[in-house]
């Protein structure tokens, strides 16, 4: 691997992230706050953009990219995005450099798991820098550079391949960087559209847009500590419900609507598994609501909060609405399910993705009948195209190796994770204070990038309580999940840095 290329193209990222930084500057003017936190977000955006400028003047400019530098870009750049991201964390929120990691970190990957208890008491600059961060990272940081590298002298291919979400990757055009340019020009109307409509049931621009990035990102930071809840709008919770489930579906598809042809989202296999699986979670977590009697089985109540729940942790966004922790088991139970399934490929959603769960279960049945036909030849297909042994031996091992992760993770959290005593004090015990319940998803939270998980982790608390290891374990956890498990697990390879 070419590590210069690398650097250099990093570089580049890390300057796309020092000018966004900067963009904060005024947002903390016009909000009012003090002269000495807009000194202090102005110097550390300077001392990014001065990093990457000098990295970009120093390192020796290359005219291809090859797939073992696509590889270390993407993932470098996520981590270097994640570090010289946390630099306003520090210096103006005064977070330990873990925290500012974590939290910054679980901003670029979309996540939304927090480690900050009064969000109010936050400066509007740090707030606005916080739903930025899901922005950039919902349509991806090195999509949005793609646009930029070919100024760079640096082709974009072997990167978008990295970066794209789901199975297969659906170009727009044959260049790369108007791929990118129309995504992002998808991205930004879909925003600009949320934003107003949003203002206009009542929301202020700034928790406007802030709610804005964080919902069509998938990302679910809020600027209140009771999230979404704290509006109390059904119009608010409408909104953003829609434009969640838009977030979570291929934006290939919007770009077709768009151009004229609605009828394209219907026609596509991977959206109808989504937007069924999305009714059938709504009706049968509405129906389990109602017949244990909650909201006094008002029905406009129960689907009000059952929509925006099923839609929210489907798509990961991890807006919260009500306290599901305190929902009926079975609607737990099936929500985790959600976590895993996720949204569309080609979404800013995280997740295993609708494509791969839709494409093993037409594998498992082909199987199932070659047990009466054992000479009969597999022919799986998506959208009336045969999908190739290649691919579903990828989506194979990439679920194989997603369960593991899962599991070895779990297990390791449990393990040194001392948790919470009774009285919310930290527990001596090592292996026993942290429960079941709160291990697993955890994990799954932060692996499938949702945020809030169930118990110690569920949508009224956060993950301040745990110890720097455990959060450095989710941090990384958090990039593999972003990624999707092998454009970082590819680096462990020692073949991968061979010549």
């Amino acid at each position: 691997m070419n590590l210069k290329v690398v650097a250099r193209v990093v570089s580049a990222i890390l300057l796309v992230v020092g000018f966004a930084m900067l963009s904060a500057v005024g947002v903390s003017w016009l909000m009012g706050d003090s002269k000495t936190i807009i000194l202090e977000f102005f110097i550390s955006s300077m001392l990014v953009i001065i990093i990457g400028t000098f990295g970009i003047v120093l390192l020796p400019s290359e005219s291809t990219i090859k797939f073992k530098e696509g590889f270390g870009i993407v993932t470098f750049s996520w981590l270097g995005a994640a570090v010289f991201g946390a630099v306003p964390y520090v210096w103006v929120g005064k977070l330990s450099i873990v925290d500012a990691l974590f939290e910054t970190m679980s901003g670029f990957t979309t996540t939304g798991a927090s480690i900050l208890g009064n969000i109010e008491s936050l400066p509007y600059g740090l707030l606005y820098w916080r739903s930025l961060t899901q922005w950039l990272g919902g349509m991806g940081i090195v999509v949005l550079s793609l646009a930029i590298l070919p100024i760079l002298g640096i082709g974009g291919m072997q990167l978008y391949k990295a970066e794209a979400p789901g199975p297969t990757t659906d170009q727009l055009t044959p260049r790369i960087a108007s791929s990118a340019k129309i995504l992002w020009f998808i991205y930004v109307l879909l925003s600009i559209v949320e934003t107003i409509l949003l203002m206009c049931g009542g929301m202020g621009l700034f928790d406007a847009w802030c709610h804005t990035s964080s919902t069509l990102a998938t990302g679910g930071f809020s600027t209140r500590r009771d999230s979404i809840k704290a509006f109390d709008s059904a119009y608010i919770d409408g909104i953003i419900t829609v434009f969640m489930f838009l977030a979570g579906c291929n934006f290939v598809l919007h770009l077709r609507a768009i151009t004229g042809k609605p009828q394209e989202y219907w026609r596509d296999e991977e959206f109808r598994f989504y937007f069924l699986t999305t009714i059938f979670a709504i009706t049968t977590v509405g129906a389990s609501l109602y017949f244990s009697g909650y909201y006094g089985r008002h029905i406009g109540e129960i689907l009000r909060h059952t929509s925006f729940t099923c839609v929210s942790i489907i798509t990961t966004t991890g807006f919260c609405t009500e306290d599901f922790d305190q929902w009926p088991t079975y609607t737990k139970t099936l929500l985790i399910c959600l976590m895993f399934i996720g949204g569309c490929g080609g979404s800013t959603a995280g997740g295993m993705k609708a494509s791969r769960l839709l494409l093993l279960l037409k594998f498992s049945i082909v199987q199932i009948r070659r047990c009466f036909y054992p000479r009969s030849i597999a022919n799986i297909r998506l959208n009336n195209q045969r999908v190739n042994d290649d691919i579903m031996a990828k989506i194979l091992g990439f679920f194989f190796i997603n369960i593991n992760i899962f599991v070895l993770v779990t297990l390791l959290i449990c393990v040194v994770e001392p948790g919470l005593g009774a009285a919310g004090t930290r527990s001596e015990v090592v292996f026993s204070a942290t429960s079941l319940e709160t291990a697993m998803t955890s994990v799954i939270a932060t692996l499938y990038n949702i945020g809030p998980g169930l118990a110690q982790v569920g949508p009224t608390m956060n993950y301040e309580w745990m110890a720097p290891h455990t959060k450095m374990i989710l941090f990384f956890i958090m990039l593999i999940g972003r990624l999707e498990v092998y454009t970082v697990l590819v680096l462990f390879l020692p073949v991968f840095w061979r010549k």
